[in-house]
């Protein structure tokens, strides 16, 4: 029986702890799950993380909700091609002889007693109620409305230039911090790696010290040099952190959320044509040059204008009007309708200034659109000379870092064997690792000038080659 009592007594314990066990790991599965589902660490590829600030970043809004804004400016410079029709109702009340005596000729109430001195000059107060009906209608303009029509569309141009321009600047905003996190990620490996590496230097140099074929200054050396390696691992740590935040600020996402970046930092190569092929494509492409010939166009527009203003205009005008005392009585149906011709005969030479003033609008128009052709091109060639020089590079420093690792095992096969010193050692440790950063700040710096050429000549957007490769 005390056999059986222990056996049960110890199946129900077992039972208990299973129980337990179980509790427990669904909490922390549920714990778990609920993390990832509040704040996952999601794949994020380039295109992806373009898409998303080409939608939600602040400044592609503010960008697109000004071109919807100044394309109505379409529609408000051309509604003057269609009759304004205005509507009135109003009250009056008084005694002044000249209002009693044209309200009661409006009312239809004009009688023979009216004619009376007393009542001309001594009138009772009278009411009038007016509804009013009102029309006007451009029959002539001398073309201004289609000039500010011209206008409103040059504008509405210029803005979806802006807009084009802005979405390019995003672009290239998050190809920068984009790869700066690739960067940043693989600056944090190789920091990790020299960190290890000089652990093993550190115990290396204490086991020499331990069998008296070493200086305790080995020993010290070494240690000071992982101290070095920690710090940069650190300094690495915190950049990928900030270029992180980078990247979200840049997707108008908020800084703290939390993805990864997909892929890693190696090499592409990126084929932009001749010099002078890029810099044609620019003077063709570029949106903000565009927006500087869109306001050449305008201001040869402005001079039209100003001379346009010597011409005559012929405006045509009606009008429907109620008159009556009391809102339930009878009153006056009046109407009138006609047309004026205005032309201006002397102004003090008002509008010989504005059309000088446009002339000279016009030439300012043509020489700011040629100093940004120039400076296009400046940008462009500048570009390309940049893209060029990254090339050569990274191949430079990918045969430095193939070096300067074989440079490393051969100092450390040498310092085992009692060959070379711990200095020579150590400093063959910092060029290798130097010389890996190097060849990650080439390869980063090639694909941002690849983007950059992209960005000088107009072509860059979502599905360009330095967001797809």
């Amino acid at each position: 029986m005390k056999s059986f009592g222990a056996v049960l007594a110890l199946w129900m314990c077992l039972g208990v702890l299973s129980s337990l066990a179980q509790t427990s790991h669904e909490i922390t599965r549920s714990a778990g799950s609920g993390l990832t589902g509040a704040d996952p660490a999601r794949a994020l590829t380039l295109a992806e993380a373009v898409h998303a600030a080409l939608k939600n970043n602040p400044s592609i809004q503010a960008a697109d909700a000004n071109a919807d804004a100044v394309r109505q400016g379409i529609v408000v410079a051309g509604a003057n091609r269609y009759p304004r029709v205005d509507f009135s109702e109003g009250f009056e009340r008084g005694n002044n002889p000249v209002y009693v005596f044209s309200s009661l000729l409006m009312q239809r109430r004009f009688s023979p007693q009216n004619f009376q001195l007393g009542f001309l000059n001594f009138p009772t107060p009278l009411d009038n109620f007016r509804t009013r009906f009102a029309a006007s209608l451009p029959l002539y303009d001398a073309g201004q409305t289609a000039r500010r029509v011209r206008d409103a569309r040059l504008d509405a141009q210029g803005a979806g230039h802006a807009l084009d321009r802005t979405s390019q600047e995003i672009i290239f905003n998050v190809i920068q911090a984009y790869t700066h996190e690739l960067l940043a990620r693989e600056n944090v490996r190789v920091a990790e790696a020299s960190v290890k590496s000089t652990e093993e230097d550190v115990a290396r140099a204490q086991t020499r010290l331990e069998q008296g074929q070493a200086l305790l200054s080995d020993v010290l050396l070494a240690r000071v040099q992982l101290a070095q390696a920690r710090t940069d691992l650190i300094r690495a740590r915190n950049n990928e952190s900030i270029g992180q935040a980078t990247l979200n600020v840049a997707m108008g996402a908020p800084e703290d959320s939390a993805h990864q970046v997909e892929g890693a930092l190696t090499e592409t190569s990126f084929d932009g044509g001749t010099l002078a092929d890029c810099q044609q494509r620019a003077l063709t492409t570029r949106p903000d040059y565009q927006q500087a010939l869109n306001g050449k166009a305008k201001a040869a527009n402005s001079v039209s204008r100003a001379r346009a203003e010597f011409l005559p205009t012929v405006n045509g005008f009606a009008g429907w009007e109620l008159d009556y005392e009391t809102l339930t009585s009878r009153g006056g149906n009046n109407w009138i309708a006609g047309a004026t011709l205005n032309l201006n005969l002397f102004d003090g030479g008002a509008r010989r200034a504005q059309v000088a003033e446009s002339r000279a609008r016009e030439r300012q128009a043509e020489a700011l659109a040629a100093q940004m052709a120039s400076a296009i091109r400046l940008q462009v060639r500048e570009a390309f000379l940049n893209l060029n020089a990254a090339r050569q590079r990274v191949e430079v420093s990918r045969q430095s870092a193939a070096q300067a690792a074989e440079g490393l095992r051969i100092l450390r096969d040498r310092y085992e064997t009692g060959l070379g010193s711990i200095s020579d050692m150590l400093g063959a440790e910092t060029a290798h690792t130097r010389a890996q950063r190097d060849y990650l700040n080439a390869v980063f710096d090639y694909r941002i000038a690849s983007a950059a050429l992209e960005f000088a000549t107009g072509d860059l957007a979502a599905d360009s080659p330095a967001v797809m490769k």
